[in-house]
């Protein structure tokens, strides 16, 4: 019997499993990212959501945070994807 880990290490880094777990960690690291960044303001008025084709979705219920994640973006998407090791995220949009 394999451990998880050694299933998932095995799995090639393009299959719909390995992109689904590399999504789900980059918006792990993307929430903690935004609120050591952030503090509690983003814990309070921020929500990362699911990324889909290399974007990551934000919604934000400030507009003053909305407008400094902007500005720090490259910032932002070179740390998750320094994080998970490889480019999960591209850009970052925000839901209104």
């Amino acid at each position: 019997m394999h451990s998880l880990g050694n299933i998932i290490g095995n799995k090639d880094h393009h299959s719909s499993l390995m992109r689904g777990v590399s999504g789900a960690m980059a918006v792990e690291e993307a929430s903690k990212l935004l609120i050591s960044i952030f503090g509690s303001t983003a814990r309070n008025t921020c929500q990362v959501m699911p990324i889909k084709n290399r974007i990551l979705l934000i919604a934000c219920l400030s507009s003053v945070l909305e407008d400094e994640i902007k500005k720090r973006e490259k910032e932002i998407i070179d740390n998750i994807n320094r994080k998970i090791g490889e480019c999960v995220v591209e850009k970052i949009r925000f839901l209104a």
